[in-house]
């Protein structure tokens, strides 16, 4: 004797949303996304025209992620390479990490984690870059040639990556 049983149905699973904004700008992949960023809060120099950067200026934006509509926790990496932007070595880009929210995990890369009750508390990430422009001797030609183009703009393309955080490990880079 043979004994079979069939039985059907229809399963209805909710999925996942994963919704990430850096600088209100929607990120819609996992893979690496170029954020170009052009727009500077500069600090106070008297040898410098307000709203303007220039050898011995300073000047810093803020990269704010934003994960608070995903139903996921979210790994993220900011890469700050700028090797191919042609500005000279007095021209230095550097991270502030003071609030713990990120950790350099690579020569030019940092990495965060917003776990997901930050997520489900509608916590955001805000990273401060800092850009400071070294008014040295040996850079007056590169300064000069920088500063002569008409309306030119320092522009510091950020790489954006983000997935979901499955509980790895993240590993500072010594270097």
């Amino acid at each position: 004797a043979l004994f079979e049983t069939n039985a059907q149905g229809i399963i209805n699973n909710d999925i996942g949303k994963w919704v990430i904004k850096v600088n209100n700008e929607t990120i819609t992949s996992t893979e690496n996304e170029t954020i170009d960023i052009n727009s500077f809060v500069y600090t106070s120099n008297p040898r410098v025209e307000d709203g303007y950067i220039a050898p011995g200026g300073n000047a810093y934006f803020d990269l704010t992620v934003d994960a608070t509509e995903c139903d996921v926790a979210v790994l993220y990496s900011i890469d700050l390479n700028l090797e191919d932007t042609g500005y000279a070595e007095n021209i230095s880009f550097t991270l502030d990490d003071s609030a713990h929210t990120v950790m350099r995990t690579g020569e030019f890369e940092y990495s965060g984690i917003i776990d997901l009750a930050s997520i489900n508390n509608g916590d955001t990430r805000t990273i401060r870059i800092y850009v400071t422009w070294n008014d040295l001797e040996s850079y007056n030609e590169s300064d000069t040639a920088l500063g002569s183009v008409e309306d030119s703009l320092l522009t510091v393309p950020i790489k954006f990556h983000a997935r979901q955080y499955l509980g790895e490990t993240l590993v500072e880079y010594t270097g």
